[in-house]
């Protein structure tokens, strides 16, 4: 598969599965994506399935057509978005207890709860006073929100829960709550309506859909995504502005020349703090505490490359 005109597929649907079923369709649908040469991640479960997958557009099609006639489920949703290059390494099919990790596989949401389309979100966002909540992780609030939404400032979903029962939001105020692509939102929902949350409504197709229909309104920043290209802009294409912490995997925005071998890298802000982490990778990291005042080679900038050359002309 080239690195050019990639588009990426996100889409997920709860269902109510048999752990046979979820294997058979694992083991078919690894099958499925291997012979449409895709890359990227499908997590199956019993309560149904959640992906991001990148390839040749005409290639996704039939994949998508095969998933849906193998699963009895023409109602998904597609995301899409773009890429100049491959943001997955590969194509892997994986079965876990939940396909979006709350903590409590229990919940599992068969029908629409509230959803508001992005053309009624944001009528919503200008014409109503109302409580934003971002139901994502702080690395990914960091690089972009909805102006004012509540930051829960967790490291993992799981944690949402207990953020709630601490919060002081009052429960009697109407919540917005948003995320990527709005799985997140469709447990999240439960979870706040469980806790006693009485006027909870969540952004349809989360905010791939948001900045499809309105581009640089609203939302302010990138999007982040778990995939190589760190984030989406406003045109659901590739970030310029971010890259991965070598160090921690966060996105990082500092330009750097390695500490030890002079190498360019992005560093991230917490990162940046600690002189050994103003590094290329973790092995250069290392090399710099042992050896501060000592530089190594330039990593993939000719080293490489000149070390075969000698051992060639000296065989």
């Amino acid at each position: 598969m080239t690195a050019t005109d990639l588009s990426v597929f996100s889409f997920y649907k709860f269902m109510n599965l048999r752990d046979d079923e979820v294997a058979t369709y694992a083991k078919q649908l690894q099958i499925f994506g291997e012979q449409n040469h895709l890359e990227g991640l499908i997590i199956m479960g019993r309560e149904g399935i959640n992906a991001t997958i990148s390839g040749q557009k005409s290639k996704l099609d039939v994949f998508m057509q095969q998933l849906k006639m193998l699963l009895g489920a023409e109602d998904i949703e597609i995301k899409e978005s773009l890429s100049d290059f491959a943001p997955f390494k590969k194509f892997k099919v994986k079965v876990r207890d939940e396909i979006v990790s709350l903590g409590k596989p229990g919940i599992r949401p068969t029908s629409q709860n509230n959803h508001l389309s992005p053309e009624e979100w944001d009528k919503v966002l200008s014409e109503e006073d109302v409580v934003v909540l971002d139901t994502r992780n702080w690395y990914e609030t960091k690089i972009g929100k909805f102006a004012g939404a509540i930051d829960p400032n967790i490291d993992e979903f799981n944690e949402f829960p207990e953020f709630l029962k601490k919060s002081d939001i009052p429960k009697d105020k109407k919540v917005l709550i948003y995320c990527t692509g709005g799985i997140r939102c469709e447990k999240a929902i439960y979870e706040m309506q469980s806790q006693g949350f009485e006027k909870v409504f969540q952004l349809e197709g989360g905010i791939l859909k948001y900045i499809e229909k309105f581009p640089n309104k609203k939302f302010s920043g990138e999007c982040f995504v778990f995939d190589h290209r760190v984030a989406v802009d406003q045109n659901l294409k590739p970030s310029q502005n971010f890259k991965l912490c070598p160090h921690c995997g966060q996105p990082s925005a500092h330009k750097i020349s390695c500490r030890k071998c002079d190498h360019e890298a992005w560093i991230c802000d917490q990162c940046m703090q600690e002189e050994s982490r103003q590094t290329c990778s973790k092995n250069c990291a290392h090399h710099y505490l042992r050896k501060p005042n000592v530089k190594g080679h330039k990593q993939f900038q000719g080293y490489r490359y000149e070390v075969i050359k000698k051992r060639l002309a000296a065989q």
